[in-house]
């Protein structure tokens, strides 16, 4: 069974460095089949991301992030990573 969690922990990379790494109530991303908000305990996903806006909010603060595209993978475990272009 799986381990209920209540934060999200993301950790966003390129090909170079880790960019941002915290543990985060929500991400909302700009997919290429629309925009999506990850909340603990989301169902496993890879999806391809589009130019757009990532938004992570924690303790009622949003962390803004642009971005022109990339991939993301959501685990069982609530991790997400985003790996941009």
């Amino acid at each position: 069974m799986q381990e209920n969690k209540t934060s999200i922990e993301l950790k966003m990379v390129s090909l170079k460095q880790v960019i941002h790494h915290d543990y985060v109530d929500s991400v909302t991303l700009p997919t290429k089949a629309g925009e999506i908000t990850v909340l603990p305990n989301h169902t496993a996903l890879i999806s391809a991301l589009g130019a757009g806006t990532i938004r992570a909010r924690a303790g009622g603060k949003e962390l803004p992030f642009q971005i022109q595209g990339g991939f993301m993978e959501v685990t069982p475990d609530s991790r997400l990573v985003v790996l941009l272009s």
